[in-house]
């Protein structure tokens, strides 16, 4: 039996017949909604809230009048009072898919086009802007696991509520189209604003950017979730900086389905060479989020072979440069935000810092803080590695400068003539040897 002391939310609702109307209550629980004539018996209606079930809102007036449901192979429509019925709509929201999209929302303007189809602008009833992504469930089917990740994408959006991650409001269908209802961000991706940057941003631009990419980072990693797709197309920028398209998002112990994830050159290592006996976790996040800060700082990709991304990446095969053209080239917070770098482009993932560790590490740099190695090093993220100089070939001076090296541990050289300060000496460029 239910307990019905534990409903969300209740109210009485009518089904019509020919002969005479019947009265239920409709109760709210956390997982479903039922509806029954008698506390004492079995509901005769229990819809789940998933993405299994389909509501039609029946409108007239601009208002909701009743709604439908599917129930042996019929329409069933149950009539109700139009505020609680609107309360109803708002309070399953994006848990289960409606239907009759066009009583809703007015379409605007075109704003983007994908694969499986176009975004648009659209103004809802009270003059509210939102995005509605129409899939093509046709082509959807054609993709290998395409509508089964949709509706993983849909869940997990359902969960996630922060002000740095793109709120999905509600998911409606029909027989040709999935329409996705998010809130409308008035800006553009990080990529378009890349294009135009080609010495990268300033420090303060991307202390702020990553400040509110790990403050999302760090909720959803809480919440058992990791993103895998994090790199500039990702990431719109508005007045508040948004994570979009979870897309290939998962639930950190649930990686069977396409372990093998993300975008060439933002890959981590252990996804891009993924091996069912040794399960990732949050922290190729991480690695994906340096690969971007990385980009932020000089302008140009980390792994930057057009023919050979992949293998690049896969590789794990990189130099660290400074662009002499950026205007904070000498500045202490630059040399700092780059030994920060090195370790979240750590090829073992048990030696980048956590999201929260990033993100203290970021406000030290931002307070000019020039001690970020000793700082990591205290928290034990990773072993010692040693700068070499032309002019000192045998001193070695610990100074946490790394990159994988195809999965093996061991002490790295740096060859280094530009890249941060060590005593009064300013060094140049850093390329990367094994040793």
């Amino acid at each position: 039996m239910y307990r019905f002391d534990n409903a969300l939310f209740t109210f009485p609702v009518t089904r019509k017949h020919f002969f005479s109307d019947k009265v239920y209550q409709l109760f709210l629980f956390s997982d479903e909604f039922i509806m029954t004539d008698n506390q004492t018996k079995k509901a005769k209606y229990e819809i789940k809230l998933n993405m299994t079930t389909t509501l039609n809102w029946i409108v007239n007036d601009k208002k909701i009048q009743a709604f439908e449901i599917p129930y042996n192979n019929k329409m069933k429509a149950f009539n109700a009072s139009p505020n609680k019925l609107q309360l109803l709509r708002e309070m399953i929201a994006g848990r289960v898919f409606y239907s009759g999209i066009q009583n809703f929302y007015e379409i605007q303007m075109k704003v983007g086009q994908g694969m499986i189809g176009e975004v648009y602008r659209a103004v809802s009833q009270n003059g509210e802007y939102v995005a509605i992504k129409k899939c093509d469930k046709q082509k959807l089917a054609s993709l290998q696991g395409g509508i089964p990740q949709l509706i993983q994408e849909l869940q997990l959006l359902q969960q996630l509520q922060h002000i740095n991650i793109l709120k999905l409001k509600e998911v409606y269908c029909d027989q040709q189209f999935y329409y996705i209802v998010t809130e409308f961000v008035d800006g553009k991706t990080l990529h378009t604003e890349l294009l135009s940057r080609t010495t990268g941003l300033s420090i303060t631009q991307t202390l702020r950017i990553m400040f509110q990419i790990l403050n999302a980072l760090i909720y959803i990693h809480q919440k058992g979730v990791m993103h895998r797709d994090i790199n500039p197309h990702n990431i719109m920028i508005s007045e508040n900086i948004k994570l979009i398209d979870f897309g290939l998002a998962r639930k950190i112990k649930n990686q069977l389905i396409f372990p093998t994830a993300g975008t060439p050159g933002y890959m981590a290592p252990e996804i891009i060479n993924y091996k069912q006996e040794k399960p990732y976790d949050e922290k190729a996040d991480i690695y994906s989020l340096g690969c971007m800060l990385y980009k932020m700082l000089s302008g140009e990709n980390l792994f930057h072979r057009q023919k050979n991304i992949f293998q690049e990446n896969k590789e794990g095969i990189f130099e660290l440069r400074k662009n002499p053209q950026h205007l904070e080239y000498n500045s202490s917070k630059m040399d700092q935000l780059f030994i920060l770098l090195t370790h979240m482009l750590e090829n073992d993932p048990n030696e980048r810092p956590n999201a929260q560790f990033c993100k203290f590490l970021l406000k030290e740099i931002e307070n000019n803080n020039q001690q970020i190695d000793k700082l990591i090093r205290k928290q034990q993220i990773m072993k010692p590695i040693y700068l070499v100089t032309d002019e000192t070939p045998l001193e070695r001076t610990p100074l946490s400068f790394t990159s994988n090296n195809k999965g093996k541990s061991s002490d790295t050289l740096i060859k280094s003539d530009d890249i941060t300060t060590q005593g009064n000496k300013r060094l140049s460029k850093i390329a990367i040897k094994n040793v």
